[in-house]
């Protein structure tokens, strides 16, 4: 397959991309009935670019065709440190750029991927443009990689496959349109569960301890000063789950729930407390309260773009009413 200047890809990724990302634009291709494609910069570096440039150089990038020792930094005789991307840039160890875009097609919407590659002094622009050759050059180009799906890894020593949580959700999808759903999720769930812990759990759990001070004496979030929620995609109500002293009894997991339409308060009490004497690292016990009652059974769920929508799981054991009253779970009256 050859390489062309073809501007209705060129068209696809004009609506989609700056169009200084688009500079050095020289050659796509696309798969047969149009549905993949993947297109190629080159730009040469000047010394002007790092400042203009560094919204768009500030992400990941990988390089090749560079002299490994100058992109080392000596600290001393034998420890060493790598150079920054404006030190490569600025000493003229990167001297030129390409930003590879991979495109799919799929269920009406254009998943497209771009990947920063920085070129050193070993390849001139026709070196350059021959290495990167090599990622269209398969037959099978089009069902293989990012164009495939997903590829599945045996646990190390067994046969048995490993299994990959977030790419659960998107099963037959190619890889790159899973990976970039994962990642939309990512980032819609980080600003969720960052703006849920400052604005309503930090001061309700604040509250709890002022109120009920023999029952929680501290706070223990999971992971970093964030407490784990657990949520629907549509984050119509969430379940809080942290670590909490009791001043007596020691140390045990609670629940508490938070619904967003009416913004009260109420204890989950369905899992039952299970208490130590000393604090511990806890994503396997949160796992417990839940696996038997939800399709939530690894503890990585914890740690991963998946939202809960088991929808069994909350109708019967979180949102279940009898002649008026939820079973499980008791409103808290707090003044936030």
């Amino acid at each position: 397959m050859m390489l062309s200047y073809d501007p209705e890809i060129l068209a696809i990724l004009q609506v989609r991309f700056h169009d200084q990302q688009l500079r050095g634009y020289y050659g796509s291709l696309a798969s047969p009935d149009k549905t993949k494609i993947a297109a190629y910069t080159y730009v040469r570096l000047e010394a002007t670019d790092l400042e203009e440039y560094s919204y768009m150089f500030n992400k990941g990038h990988s390089s090749t065709g560079t002299d490994d020792e100058k992109r080392k930094k000596y600290l001393d005789e034998r420890t060493f440190q790598r150079k920054s991307l404006e030190e490569c840039i600025k000493e003229g160890i990167y001297n030129a750029y390409s930003i590879k875009f991979y495109g799919v097609f799929y269920e009406g919407e254009w998943f497209i991927q771009d990947d920063l590659l920085f070129f050193g002094e070993q390849l001139d622009e026709e070196g350059a443009k021959a290495f990167l050759s090599v990622s269209y050059s398969s037959p099978d180009l089009w069902n293989t990689g990012s164009f495939g799906e997903r590829w599945s890894l045996n646990v190390p020593g067994t046969d048995q496959p490993m299994r990959d949580i977030e790419m659960e959700e998107f099963p037959g999808m190619p890889l790159l349109v899973s990976l970039i759903k994962i990642e939309r999720k990512n980032k819609v769930n980080r600003v969720f569960t960052t703006y849920m812990n400052v604005s309503l759990v930090h001061p309700f759990l604040q509250q709890m301890r002022i109120r009920f001070p023999e029952e929680f004496v501290e706070f223990n979030p999971l992971l970093g000063e964030e407490y784990t929620l657990l949520y629907p995609a549509n984050k119509a109500f969430s379940l809080i789950v942290t670590l909490a002293r009791h001043r007596t009894l020691g140390y045990r997991l609670v629940w508490f729930f938070y619904e967003a339409a009416s913004g009260r308060f109420y204890r989950w009490t369905y899992p039952q407390p299970r208490y130590s004497e000393w604090s511990y690292h806890y994503p396997q016990e949160v796992i417990e309260d839940i696996r038997t009652i939800s399709d939530w059974n690894d503890h990585n769920f914890l740690m991963s773009s998946r939202t809960l929508e088991d929808q069994q799981f909350w109708s019967e054991y979180v949102l279940k009413m009898e002649e008026g009253r939820y079973c499980w779970l008791e409103e808290i009256q707090l003044e936030l």
